[in-house]
């Protein structure tokens, strides 16, 4: 079979299988920590932007107006999915933000839940203009993944107890942001050189953005079951 089958299809049942371990370990230890959950959450959420590209490796050609109400489905999930990476990065790591903090994160995720609702349910994934990679990406996408690496950076930095799994989990987390923030910067820079009613064939067209897409996933799965050898064997 194809490469170009296999890579996703890997990526696909790994994040699934990752995710179910992660969501019957937090049940298993009493529906604690919570950042067990938060990251079987996020990792269920994120595959499924994979479905189009097996898909289409498969041979099945996808229409725009077919997956209109998929993305605009997948496309605030997957920002769900971030906003759970990092608050469970806070809960592994013990950091607990202060309650204006908490606040303005809470008011600035409200933000983000309109501008998509606006963008792809109002307008029924009928892309008019270029406010959905512009505001999308720069205003909630890219600050989120800027937050998960400077959160684990920052831990990597002062901790002293990490450990190999720690870190290895932690700087692979950090590795899916920084692939993150390649796929925002080629969404900009390809979407903004076509009409907006483009978008989705300029996107489709983007062997790389997939790719990324990809291995993001599979970073994720590492780091999140890494992270949590590190939790529950190394760190007592």
């Amino acid at each position: 079979m194809d490469l170009s089958v296999i890579f996703p299809g890997v990526a696909f049942v790994l994040g699934l299988l990752v995710s179910a371990y992660l969501f019957i370990e937090w049940l298993r230890h009493h529906r604690r920590p919570w950042f067990l959950l938060y990251w079987a959450l996020a990792l269920f959420l994120m595959y499924w932007f994979q479905v189009p590209v097996i898909l289409t490796n498969l041979g099945k050609t996808i229409v725009q107006s077919d997956f209109n109400f998929f993305f605009a489905i997948t496309f605030p999930i997957t920002f769900v999915a971030l906003i759970l990476i990092y608050w469970g990065t806070l809960n592994i790591i013990g950091v607990r933000l202060k309650p204006k903090i908490k606040l303005l994160f809470f008011a600035w995720f409200l933000c983000a839940l309109a501008f998509f609702v606006q963008q792809f349910v109002i307008q029924g994934g009928v892309i008019q203009g270029y406010p959905l990679p512009l505001v999308g990406n720069i205003a909630f996408y890219v600050p989120i993944r800027v937050l998960i690496i400077l959160t684990l950076g920052w831990w990597l930095w002062k901790s002293r107890n990490k450990t190999v799994y720690g870190a290895l989990g932690a700087s692979a987390i950090i590795g899916e942001s920084l692939l993150g923030l390649t796929r925002n910067f080629l969404v900009v820079k390809n979407v903004l050189a076509y009409p907006p009613d483009f978008w989705y064939v300029v996107l489709a067209g983007l062997d790389i953005f997939f790719i990324l897409q990809t291995a993001s996933i599979i970073l994720l799965a590492i780091g999140f079951f890494l992270f949590h050898l590190w939790q529950f064997h190394d760190h007592k």
